[in-house]
Order: C-alpha cells, then sequence, then structure tokens
C-alpha cells in the first residue's frame, strides 16, 4: 500500500491510498468516489523532474513511477457531448429535425416536442425502433443514433 496526494487547482491536497498494481483507471474512480468528478473529465500529471501525463487508464500507477508520498496533479476538464440531429415524424405524418444530445432523458424530449408540435406530454407517445421510449430513461438507453427517426404517436385514453 502506498499514500499519494492528489492536488486540484484551487482545492487543498487529498490524501490517497492505492496499490502499486492499480490503474490510473482505478485511481480515477477513486478520484470520482472522494471529489465527484467523473473519470472521463479527469486529467493526470506526475511531476518527477518532467511532467508525466497519466494518460492510459489501463497502465499500473507504479508503470509511471509513482511512489508512496508521490504527489499527482488534478485538472478537471468539462466533458464535451456533441449534440447530433434526428427526425421526428409527428401525428400528421410530417418529418421535423431537432437537435439532441444522446444523455438527454426522455422527459427533456418529451417537453420539446410538446412545446413545438402542441400535443401536451400527457397525450404524447415516442417510440424509436418498435421500442416505447420511458421517462425516466436517456435517448443514448434507446441508442438513438444521428439521422434516426423517431415516431411520435397519441396515448390511447380509455378505462
Amino acid at each position: 500500500m502506498m499514500e499519494i496526494v492528489v492536488t486540484m487547482l484551487g482545492g487543498g491536497p487529498l490524501s490517497l491510498e492505492v496499490q502499486p498494481e492499480d490503474t490510473v483507471g482505478s485511481l480515477k474512480i477513486l478520484i470520482q468516489q472522494k471529489l465527484g468528478h467523473a473519470p472521463q473529465s479527469q486529467k493526470l500529471a506526475f511531476v518527477n523532474g518532467q511532467t508525466v501525463h497519466l494518460n492510459d487508464d489501463s497502465k499500473r500507477v507504479c508503470d509511471y513511477g509513482l511512489q508512496s508520498g508521490s504527489q499527482v496533479s488534478l485538472l478537471v476538464v468539462p466533458i464535451q457531448v456533441v449534440p447530433i440531429q434526428v427526425f421526428l415524424r409527428n401525428l400528421k405524418g410530417e418529418t421535423n429535425t431537432y437537435d439532441i444530445k444522446p444523455d438527454e432523458t426522455v422527459s427533456h424530449f418529451k417537453r420539446r416536442v410538446e412545446e413545438r408540435e402542441k400535443v401536451p406530454v400527457s397525450q404524447l407517445r415516442l417510440t424509436y425502433q418498435s421500442r416505447d421510449m420511458q421517462d425516466g430513461h436517456k435517448l443514448s438507453d434507446y441508442d438513438v443514433k444521428a439521422n434516426s427517426t423517431i415516431e411520435m404517436s397519441s396515448r390511447l385514453r380509455g378505462g
């Protein structure tokens, strides 16, 4: 077991205990558990006479020369989610284009559709590749890709 110190610009030091055989990826998960930053947003560097970027998540920390007492700098960068275009076939059979982010929730997308198509969310049903799109899920859960078509229909009312 060895102790390394992670420092973040504007933040205090964070001492973490790791095994020399632990991977950089597992170190990032440990940092996420302690500080809440997603592993893909973390850039780690170790300064030991020269700056060494810990950019291969599959490499072990000992492969980078880290040892007990080593200091690792943490830079948190925003995760870039690039919008994509999808098509929505509405109740009239017309196709409209929407810019979405794959991590957008179905509920949020439904509210956008309601605003543009003038159909209340309560009467709105969306399907993609014959699957009902349920609230509480993300569009990425349905593997929605660029230039794909989401079908809109009316919820059936009855008792």
